[in-house]
């Protein structure tokens, strides 16, 4: 078919264009993919770096939990920084720490070798997210990895708007010129020439001049829309080098990070010359370490023996970093002291480097070995204390050998020691109606005698029988009601010295616990005097561990014996019980005496605190009771006290305990 030159002209004028436009779409994707591509995995890289150096020192040691807190803060407002969350894995890919928002699960392709990798960082772009992988060397040498997003929401937004005007501006001006081209053919090369020319300059990237508008036809509208577009590309290119100077200004901020960290990091050449160091390196090692710059760590008083640093040096040499080493320096005082490091290999200005992070070690030391004396003397005295209790209680019977098996048990010692005082005051309690009754029965024996005598005389009168009758009844009453008297003191002994030993789980009646709890206090409660007021309504059963609550009650007492109504004239005890909700039942034991000021009330549960120290008390008994109330019952525990105003001990207890772990 034959087409005239005015068509082929046309033709090939639209050919032209067609491919001019489209080489100069494709030009600028490809600069904005790999301007995005670029800038977004050197921001990755910069960010792997820094998080790190921040968080090795923590990792290492356990402790990347601890900034939690922090790292959410910093990722809280997504305006304050490109990163969009960060997850710490370990070496099985379980999460250590997840802050953040992401919309989808970490690209397992950051796991392979088939991800894009900068300078050791593996990235992946999902969407606006550039996902990002780094290792983390954790505690006892594992390594883990640091999992991050940044956005490229702004990059690709301004990359897609471009591409978007571009494409439409392209578009549009194709068309005006193939109807340009197809009215117009006179005089329409010299400015097609123009056009191209200018094409050619906004697709090399040069968009400062802009093309001359002559007349208001289709070209002079297609040479505005091309001077329009390469305006609005100037601007996009001008935000992104408002991105580029934000990128500056975050990394500026990572630098300011790195001075102000509370570790002591440098950062050195691989000779050892020293290129950088921050305030916390000054701080720990005074004035020696403001002319570090440019020297050798071994031409500074640094190292406590040259052989130090050859051993560090070596090490980094042979294994390619330093994780957590021990070496000995040289303190601002002049004494030697103890410091963990750590090292990892960088790229400064492109050349190699190291960073050191360093940790004074030598206070912690210095405690340890000082506690580790302690603990020898303190194992010394106790053996010693043990073999003189040993021989002073050779003529104990088997109940107090049992007492030295389990001598390491605090709380079975206490329980032990509170069962003496029990015993002490059963047997106190025990001796009026033992006595009355062995009063009366020797009584009654010699009464029998001259009876007797009275009888074999033949001299007996009736009214002298009626009258031995009436002493034998009086005698025998006497000695039954003090003989029930004593029985029901020892029933009430036994329940509680049998649950107070064993503390073995089983059903019981609360207020029944706690009276014989009472009753066998009362020769000391009497000796105050000290009134008990109990206000427990009948049938509140437990299914629990009773022993554990005589003893809570037995330390309760003694406490307020010796503290509450101590220098006082008698008092009153109060023990309430009421059932709250959820089957919890809040028992409440409460003195009228002098209080507790506000140090000592803070202080009240903590072990081996006591105001009577050398006086007799140890300082357990309200730890005990702590222990017993939150971890035997499955309760809570609290306390209300003011100076002159009493105490009042609120506990509320389950009324089925839960259930302990058999061994």
């Amino acid at each position: 078919m034959s087409l005239s030159l005015r068509a082929k002209f046309l033709m090939l004028s639209a050919v032209i264009q067609a491919l001019v436009v489209g080489l100069l779409i494709w030009n600028s994707l490809r600069l904005m993919n790999h301007a995005v591509h670029t800038n977004a995995e050197r921001v990755a890289q910069e960010y792997a770096v820094t998080l790190n150096l921040s968080l090795s020192p923590y990792a290492t040691r356990g402790r990347l939990p601890e900034l939690t807190g922090h790292l959410a803060e910093m990722l809280a407002d997504p305006d304050d920084s490109y990163l969009r969350y960060l997850a710490i894995l370990d070496e099985q890919e379980r999460p250590i720490i997840e802050v953040g928002r992401r919309d989808m699960p970490l690209p397992a392709v950051l796991r392979s070798a088939a991800a894009a990798s900068y300078k050791g960082v593996r990235t992946v772009i999902d969407g606006a997210t550039l996902h990002a992988r780094s290792p983390l060397l954790l505690a006892d040498n594992r390594v883990g990895s640091i999992n991050f997003g940044l956005s490229t929401k702004d990059l690709k937004q301004a990359r897609d708007e471009v591409m978007m005007q571009g494409s439409a501006i392209a578009l549009i001006g194709f068309a005006l010129g193939v109807l340009m081209f197809y009215v117009f053919t006179h005089g329409i090369g010299k400015r097609l020439q123009a056009l191209t020319g200018q094409a050619q300059q906004v697709a090399l990237g040069d968009y400062s001049e802009a093309l001359p508008v002559r007349g208001t036809d289709e070209i002079a509208l297609f040479a505005r829309t091309l001077n329009a577009m390469s305006e609005a590309m100037r601007e996009r290119i001008a935000r992104l080098e408002q991105s580029e100077h934000r990128l500056s200004e975050s990394e500026a901020r990572f630098k300011t990070l790195f001075e102000m960290a509370p570790l002591p990091l440098t950062v050195s050449d691989r000779d050892g010359h020293i290129m950088a160091a921050n305030r916390a390196l000054r701080a720990t090692f005074g004035p020696a370490a403001d002319n570090l710059i440019g020297k050798r760590s071994d031409q500074v008083p640094f190292w406590a023996s040259p052989l130090e640093r050859q051993r560090i040096w070596k090490m980094y040499r042979d294994e390619g970093a330093v994780q957590g080493a021990v070496a000995g320096v040289l303190l601002p005082d002049g004494s030697v002291g103890s410091v963990a490091i750590w090292s990892s290999s960088l790229t400064l200005d492109g050349n190699p480097a190291i960073i050191w992070a360093l940790l004074d070690l030598t206070e912690e030391l210095n405690a340890k070995r000082e506690l580790k004396e302690l603990n020898t003397s303190l194992e010394t005295r106790v053996r010693e204390r043990s073999a003189a209790l040993e021989r002073a209680n050779a003529d104990l019977s088997a109940a107090l050998q049992t007492l030295q098996h389990t001598q390491h048990e605090l709380l079975a010692s206490e329980k032990m020691a509170s069962l003496g005082s029990l015993v002490a005051g059963i047997a106190h309690e025990l001796n009026t109606p033992i006595g009355n009754s062995l009063l009366a029965s020797t009584a009654l024996r010699d009464r029998v005698s001259e009876f007797d005598a009275r009888m074999a005389a033949g001299a007996l009168r009736r009214s002298e029988l009626s009258a031995h009758l009436e002493e034998v009844r009086t005698a025998s009453e006497l000695i039954s009601g003090s003989l029930h008297k004593a029985a029901e003191l020892i029933s009430s002994f036994k329940q509680i010295a049998v649950d107070q030993t064993n503390d073995q789980r089983r059903a019981f009646d609360l207020r029944a616990a706690v009276q014989d709890t009472i009753a066998t206090y009362m020769p000391r409660l009497r000796r105050v005097p000290c009134e008990v007021v109990l206000e427990i309504p009948p049938g509140v059963m437990f299914d629990s561990y009773p022993g554990s609550l005589y003893q809570i009650l037995n330390n309760l007492i003694t406490n307020a014996l010796a503290h509450a109504f101590d220098s006082r004239q008698g008092g009153t005890i109060r023990i309430r019980a009421q059932i709250t909700y959820d089957d919890i039942v809040e028992l409440s034991f409460s003195d009228d005496g002098c209080g507790m000021i506000d140090d000592v009330l803070k202080r009240v549960f903590d072990p081996f605190f006591t105001t009577k120290m050398g006086q007799g008390g140890t300082g357990l008994g309200m730890n005990i009771v702590y222990n017993i109330v939150t971890g035997v019952l499955g309760g809570r525990i609290a306390i209300e006290s003011a100076p002159g105003a009493g105490t009042t001990v609120r506990m509320l207890l389950p009324r089925v305990a839960p259930q302990r772990e058999t061994k």
